[in-house]
């Protein structure tokens, strides 16, 4: 996610608290917004950092962030660098601020920034720095903002930007005129800055709430790859938040929160009160495929359930086998038609517990590729979940030729496209072949097989070259359709957990049918 963009001569909103829990001390705390307010200035804490204006690069004052708070994670470093890098560098004379009141939270005040940040040592422990401002209203009720804006101005963060609903217009007219102006349309959160922007602002009792597919839509794309990934870690690290459950395991359709994990220094704020099976936004994600990254969504009977009942469930909802565990999490392993069936030949009216049986159980980390031997052995394995606490999920010999088929597909049909290709481009000569690439390429083609999937748009886009094929289709759909092919082919080629999205699918289908259609020979 990139920073916040400032169009020429266009002042920026910043939300700037006057320590608002910052220093976990009331007293300090009303004291720093009577000091703002009184002398015309955004005062933040970070008491144990010292002049932070000299620093030109952002890494420089991570590194010094790091040395002041030492046992601080390096996602509450990140997050806090980004604050302070705003605070000393982004933030620019004529923006507009909105501070919070503390001593009445129903009021805000407004401002503008009048000066460069400033180190005033002088001052006491929390007071040293500082921005000057302008304060042209200090008492504006809440009341007056509108539900989406009032929401963004509830951010936990010290220092965080206001760009969600053209937030920058509305403030600078509630300054003038003391009313919200509001926004045209219905809102729409389309980016990844204003999904960010929205889960900060919530609180922890009403998270942001949406599936992993909708989550990566928001970053433009539609699969977890290696660099998606830490794309959207580093991201949610900076703004102080993770996901629960983690985005980085399960099927995309899998419904998540993003849930805040930072608070300031010293501070005594609310995030989320279960951290468990959280994503661990510090951590660089494995590049090995893990057990974990399948979907293994997990039934359960408890073990004083009827066999009968047991039975009827698996009948009814066709499940091979069932996970026996206790309502308080103890797991007791497994029943399945097999063990079922061994437990009628030893009695005539057998119980659960006869039919019990003893199962693989694996930590959600595990590698893929370890345990598929045990998987079409067994017939399933039971996944742990990420603290080792409890089991919780279940993948069986159906599920991992299932994950695996979603793999293959794609690439035996683009592989199909692409002969298919090569058999049309026989008509032409190797003169034209060497048309169709770049000079550098030149000398390397000598027949059909030496072009590139992405040559042929190249050599069908010519309109000679077309004719000569004596296809007929249309022209430009087929070369759309090639060049979105590309565009999934090449991003198949990085490692993902996911299948091709199903507008990839649609391309690759699309193309395929259009080349059987020109071409019916198998």
């Amino acid at each position: 996610m990139g920073e916040k963009l400032r169009r020429e001569n266009e002042p920026l909103a910043w939300l700037i608290r006057g320590g608002r829990d910052g220093e976990g001390n009331e007293e300090l705390e009303d004291r720093k917004e009577d000091k703002a307010l009184a002398e015309g200035l955004a005062v933040i804490g970070w008491r144990e950092l010292g002049d932070i204006g000299h620093y030109v690069h952002r890494d420089d004052l991570k590194e010094e962030v790091q040395r002041a708070y030492p046992k601080s994670s390096p996602g509450v470093i990140a997050n806090w660098t980004g604050q302070l890098w705003r605070f000393s560098k982004e933030i620019q004379e004529g923006d507009l601020v909105v501070m919070p009141r503390k001593r009445d939270p129903k009021k805000v005040a407004i401002g503008r920034v009048i000066g460069p940040y400033e180190y005033r040592p002088d001052e006491a422990s929390g007071f040293r720095q500082v921005r000057r401002v302008d304060w042209i209203r200090t008492d504006l009720s809440r009341d007056v903002f509108k539900s989406d804006l009032r929401a963004s101005t509830t951010s936990l963060l010290t220092v965080c930007g206001l760009s969600r609903n053209d937030a920058a217009r509305r403030i600078a007219y509630l300054a003038e005129h003391g009313v919200d102006p509001g926004v045209e349309g219905q809102e729409e959160i389309t980016t990844a800055a204003e999904l960010l922007e929205d889960a900060v602002s919530r609180s922890p009792q009403d998270p942001r709430k949406l599936t992993i597919r909708s989550l990566l839509e928001h970053w433009g794309t539609s699969r977890r790859t290696g660099a998606v990934i830490e794309t959207i870690k580093s991201d949610l690290a900076a703004q102080g938040l993770t996901t629960q459950p983690p985005f980085t395991e399960g099927s995309v359709d899998t419904e998540i929160a993003l849930v805040r994990i930072v608070a300031e220094p010293d501070a005594v704020v609310d995030a989320a009160e279960d951290t468990e099976d959280t994503a661990d936004v510090d951590k660089l994600e494995p590049v090995t495929l893990r057990i974990g990254s399948l979907p293994a969504q997990l039934v359960s009977v408890p073990r004083s359930a009827e066999l009968r009942y047991v039975k009827t469930r698996m009948l009814t909802e066709n499940f091979s086998q069932l996970a026996v565990i206790d309502e308080d999490g103890t797991f007791h392993g497994a029943v399945s038609w097999e063990s079922i069936g061994h437990a009628h030949v030893a009695s005539a009216d057998p119980a659960l517990k006869e039919a019990l049986t003893s199962a693989v159980v694996v930590d959600h980390d595990a590698p893929l590729l370890d345990q598929i031997e045990t998987i079409y052995d067994k017939g399933y394995i039971f996944v742990r979940s990420a603290d080792r606490s409890r089991v919780t999920g279940i993948i069986t010999a159906a599920d991992l030729t299932r994950q695996f088929g979603y793999h293959a597909r794609p690439f035996i049909l683009i592989e199909e496209a692409e002969n298919r290709l090569r058999r049309a481009a026989e008509v032409f000569g190797v003169d034209d072949l060497k048309q169709a690439v770049p000079s550098h390429q030149k000398s390397k083609v000598h027949q059909a097989t030496d072009l590139t999937f992405g040559n042929y748009f190249h050599l069908l886009k010519d309109q000679e070259r077309w004719e000569r094929l004596g296809w007929n289709v249309d022209q430009q759909i087929l070369l759309d359709y090639l060049e979105r092919v590309r565009q999934a082919r090449n991003d198949l080629m990085h490692f993902s957990a996911d299948p091709p999205s199903p507008k990839q699918y649609a391309a690759i289908n699309g193309l395929l049918s259009l080349l059987r259609a020109a071409d019916p020979q198998p």
